[in-house]
């Protein structure tokens, strides 16, 4: 039995190889036909896929091309396989979930501080543009020359829409489609403000300052907000850890007691299950803690 799942491992790492070959080799004639379009004078556009996964990659700000995204979905589905075997499929169960549970709270802890950021410097470039806009510049050229000098994050955001606009997108349809995929209150506000000021007219200069003064009175509540909720984070953090402290002092003190219950079919179960509620309990409190 052992064999033949080293067998099937083999062919599955087997099978991953020749598919990366394949995509190889696909992404060569793509580079082909984009330097033959660029002899001519005609630039390849590319339009990436927007599924969940790209989309929260995209918010995180982090890049992982499709090809690696494969390679470590086909890598982890090994180690689960060998998990398996010299441990049981609890053990790879719990595993999986808690591999899943560390990539989505990472991710989100990335993307939770990138829009911080973001908002934290989308006043100042707000105020450039309307700078911009009071020496007659129109609201594209305002944004293009106010991203040139905005700070990361903010700059690599403003870029994407500079781009949409440049492939054909109207500004209210660009502002739309940032405030989608970053999904943050302030850009929705001003994508919203450009979008009836295009349709029904009205002075975009006075609509920027609001908005301008609108985010830096929301970011002094949330400041404050924090300041006065710190003992409940504290807590919260004492509570995520509590058990786990718990349980390390448990098997430094008495580890017969655990390998007793990790030989034992039913003690497995209770650990997994204790595992998953403790990862379950720090998830709940992580997601209650982002809403503050």
């Amino acid at each position: 039995m052992l064999f033949f799942v080293y067998l099937l491992a083999a062919m599955l790492m087997g099978l991953g190889s020749l598919y990366l070959i394949w995509l190889g080799q696909k992404q060569a004639q793509e580079e082909a036909v984009s330097k033959r379009l660029a002899l001519i004078g005609v630039q390849a556009l590319e339009f990436p896929k927007k599924n969940w996964l790209t989309i929260q990659l995209e918010r995180a700000g982090i890049t992982l091309p499709e090809t690696q995204r494969r390679m470590i979905g086909l890598a982890l589905t090994l180690i689960l396989l060998l998990v398996t075997i010299q441990f049981g499929f609890a053990l790879a169960l719990l595993l999986a979930f808690g591999l899943m549970v560390f990539a989505y709270t990472a991710i989100g802890s990335i993307y939770q501080r990138r829009m911080n950021l973001i908002v934290s410097q989308l006043p100042r470039l707000l105020d450039q543009v309307v700078r911009l806009m009071r020496t007659g510049k129109t609201l594209a050229d305002s944004f293009f020359i106010a991203t040139r000098d905005a700070d990361e994050p903010l700059k690599t955001v403003m870029l994407k829409l500079q781009r949409n606009i440049q492939l054909g997108m109207t500004i209210p349809e660009a502002f739309i489609d940032l405030s989608e995929v970053y999904v943050l209150k302030e850009l929705q506000v001003l994508a919203l403000g450009v979008n009836v000021n295009s349709r029904f007219g009205g002075s975009l200069i006075d609509l920027l300052n609001n908005i301008i003064t609108l985010i830096q009175q929301r970011e002094q509540l949330n400041r404050q907000l924090r300041a006065f909720t710190g003992e409940t984070r504290s807590s919260a953090v004492v509570l995520s850890a509590l058990p786990i402290m718990v349980g390390s002092f448990m098997i430094l003190s008495n580890p017969d007691y655990i390998y007793q219950m990790i030989d034992d079919p039913t003690g497995k179960w209770v650990m997994v299950t204790a595992a998953i509620m403790q990862i379950s309990g720090m998830a709940v409190i992580w997601k209650m803690l982002r809403s503050i």
